[in-house]
């Protein structure tokens, strides 16, 4: 009965540390997804993570500011939305450049969200970004660009500071994780060093039996 009931508690940490740790996903501020060379938008400009999972927002070159708004007013500040704080990094610098800045995002639900670059008309001509979208009907991801590029074209940034991390509403979805190859590689990482730390653990306690 003691061999089992320790089996069952080893069975169990397992089990707790692969939910608690969800999946990060890195976004490209300032970068063209398509070249991925510093540019307008996102990279990835859309992704489908999952309640729990947590978005990294990485600032290249120049000055952006990312601010969460709606399908139907983008390019404009939801009341009480997540905003970045302007984000500063010297032009020249390399794209994906080790030490760039980064704010962070916290999922805790399946709605879609919007958001946009506050810079000076980034949002007017496409710097988007959205968070499980609907694929079909209102709310699309390429719905909202069409929105955005249709509004009045932005004079100055947005630049209300606010706190890096956020609890707000997230998304999920069963499709597969759209997250850059770096972002993929340090999920694998983080997720491999607490199955092993866990393994390492329940190791010990079965050794202890023996």
């Amino acid at each position: 009965m003691h061999t089992r009931g320790i089996i069952s508690t080893a069975a169990f940490v397992l089990a707790s540390s692969t939910l608690v740790h969800g999946a990060v996903y890195t976004v490209g501020v300032g970068k063209d997804e398509n070249t991925g060379k510093l540019g307008l938008g996102f990279d990835p400009s859309s992704i489908r993570p999952t309640a729990g999972d947590t978005i990294v927002f990485q600032f290249n070159a120049g000055d952006h500011v990312v601010i969460q708004t709606t399908f139907a007013n983008p390019c404009t500040p939801m009341d009480g939305g997540y905003n970045s704080g302007v984000q500063s990094v010297p032009a020249g610098t390399p794209v994906d450049a080790a030490g760039l800045p980064t704010t962070t995002f916290a999922l805790t639900s399946t709605d879609p969200l919007y958001f946009y670059d506050g810079a000076p008309n980034q949002c007017h001509l496409g710097g988007v970004f959205t968070v499980n979208p609907p694929l079909s009907g209102d709310g699309t991801a390429a719905q909202f660009l069409e929105n955005a590029k249709s509004t009045p074209e932005q004079a100055s940034t947005s630049a209300a500071p606010t706190p890096t991390s956020s609890a707000a509403s997230a998304a999920t979805s069963s499709a597969a994780p759209t997250t850059s190859a770096n972002s993929a590689v340090g999920n694998f990482a983080t997720a491999s060093g607490a199955a092993l730390a866990v393994a390492g653990i329940a190791g010990a306690l079965f050794s202890s039996l023996l």
